[in-house]
């Protein structure tokens, strides 16, 4: 993995085979920081899952996805608790879409990143009982 970081953008790397979770979690240890914003990341990815929210049932609906795809957006935050919030689009052989909350991926080929590291700020996430998930919370 390669990475650097000027002012409070970080531009990164991810090796072939990688994880991007792992990946992102090494990143900000390397850097002795607690949250961040994802802003963009492209290349591609396999083997993770997207899925969609079912507010009714209060689980996420998956469906998985094993081939490589390309990793057409993705954006999201890390948490001071260490959880990453991801969400993804990505693009088969077909040039269709699929997209959602991203679970899992391991990189495939590459996947260039772009996060937004604070100094003070510290991204966290607290239940919110009405809504039945936890949510972002800055302070």
């Amino acid at each position: 993995m390669d990475c650097e970081i000027e002012d409070n953008i970080v531009v990164a790397k991810l090796d072939h085979e990688t994880s991007i979770f792992k990946s992102m979690e090494k990143i900000l240890k390397d850097l002795d920081r607690e949250s961040a914003l994802i802003v963009s990341g492209i290349g591609m990815l396999k083997d993770f899952k997207l899925g969609f929210y079912n507010s009714e049932k209060g689980e996420y609906q998956w469906e998985s996805f094993d081939e490589p795809m390309e990793l057409v957006t993705l954006g999201g935050s890390i948490s001071d608790e260490g959880t990453i919030h991801l969400h993804a689009s990505v693009s088969g052989k077909d040039h269709v879409l699929s997209g959602g909350h991203l679970e899992g991926g391991e990189v495939f080929n590459v996947v260039e990143l772009v996060m937004l590291v604070f100094n003070g700020m510290v991204l966290s996430r607290e239940y919110d009982e009405e809504r039945k998930m936890r949510l972002l919370s800055m302070g």
